[in-house]
């Protein structure tokens, strides 16, 4: 599904040192993008320190603009919340989460496509299971760890799961990461 044709994402620091750890999220983010694009040509990230606002916080931009036939998409987030590491991350999280729904809008009234974008569907393993605070983590078929809660179970007993059972769910992205939705005994 994912063409080999795109270019990587590019990542432009500005203030701020690189961080390997952003640059894996940036693929993930783009990755989850191209799925819900078509014609994705490239896109540019602009990951940006700003000044301390208050005695202990500094916030980051992150601008990100995609580049598609016709119009380009962008979309920019700030955060100066707490550590830099997750100011960043929360930044960029908003900044993608943005572009999706921008990218879902034009796919929609873009002649010929009509009708609503559903994430796919993923399958996984439970790898952790908290039955009474009511969560758990499932390991995706291509490796990624997903957060779930019992609350996202459509039409499972909570109560018949237990670390291995195999799920059906689609993944979304909040503000601390991939979460599960709509999950089912696979």
């Amino acid at each position: 599904m994912l063409e080999d044709s795109v270019k990587p994402p590019t990542i432009t620091w500005r203030h701020t040192d690189a961080s390997p750890i952003i640059e894996t999220l940036v693929s993930k983010r783009y990755d989850r993008l191209r799925r819900f694009g078509e014609g994705i040509e490239s896109c540019d990230i602009v990951v940006e320190g700003m000044p301390k606002r208050r005695r202990n916080a500094r916030g980051f931009r992150v601008r990100v603009t995609l580049h598609l036939p016709g119009p380009d998409l962008t979309a920019q987030r700030e955060v100066a919340q707490g550590s830099a590491q997750e100011d960043i991350e929360l930044a960029l999280n908003r900044a993608f989460s943005a572009l999706e729904k921008q990218l879902k809008t034009k796919w929609k009234t873009t002649p010929g496509h009509g009708g609503k974008i559903h994430d796919p569907v993923e399958h996984g393993v439970i790898t952790l299971l908290e039955k009474e605070l009511g969560w758990g983590m499932v390991r995706a078929d291509d490796g990624r760890e997903v957060y779930f809660q019992m609350d996202s179970l459509a039409h499972a007993d909570w109560g018949k799961l237990s670390k291995g059972t195999r799920l059906r769910f689609r993944e979304a992205m909040g503000d601390k990461g991939p979460y599960a939705t709509g999950v089912s005994l696979a």
